[in-house]
């Protein structure tokens, strides 16, 4: 009789084996995924924020931001050595950095509050870019109807300097 229940009990291990190893696997093949997935976010923010150190003088980093319209430019906010609070636009090529100082213009959440007075299902993205020569806040929302939509903002004062509608 004891035989009998070894052997029975045997092949459960194998099988509990099998499906933590198809777990394993799974497990490193999706962390595998996320992180191809994810590099050339990472490589472009490191990219960046070398060049805003560099040319804008920052110190310190606290956000990041990507637009790719007409032209990719990569955002870094951050303190300079002055301790005063700023973005660097880095466009791709990461020459013409533009450096502000962030009480200069719109926050990005007096943009984002001028979006929602316009009542989104949701906002996509904000961030700070340069549109026609000049710094602005680039923000794509979906309409109450589910369509997509860009507002361009300037950045000293939060003029409307392009609006695309239900894409």
């Amino acid at each position: 009789m004891r035989q009998q229940y070894q052997r029975r009990r045997r092949p459960r291990h194998w099988v509990l084996l099998g499906v933590l190893v198809v777990i394993l696997v799974l497990l490193l093949s999706g962390g595998y995924a996320i992180h191809k997935a994810t590099h050339p976010f990472n490589q472009a923010q490191t990219r960046a924020e070398k060049i805003a150190r560099k040319s804008g003088h920052l110190t310190k980093t606290t956000q990041f931001y990507w637009t790719n319209l007409d032209t990719t430019y990569y955002t870094v906010a951050g303190t300079n050595k002055a301790k005063q609070n700023v973005y660097a636009i880095v466009p791709q090529s990461g020459k013409d950095v533009t450096v502000l100082k962030q009480s200069d213009g719109m926050s990005r959440n007096v943009a984002l509050q001028k979006v929602w007075q316009r009542n989104p299902k949701k906002v996509l993205s904000a961030a700070l870019s340069i549109f026609n020569g000049k710094p602005a806040w680039q923000i794509s929302y979906l309409s109450k109807s589910g369509k997509l939509c860009y507002l361009t903002l300037q950045y000293s004062n939060g003029k409307v300097l392009q609006q695309i509608s239900n894409l």
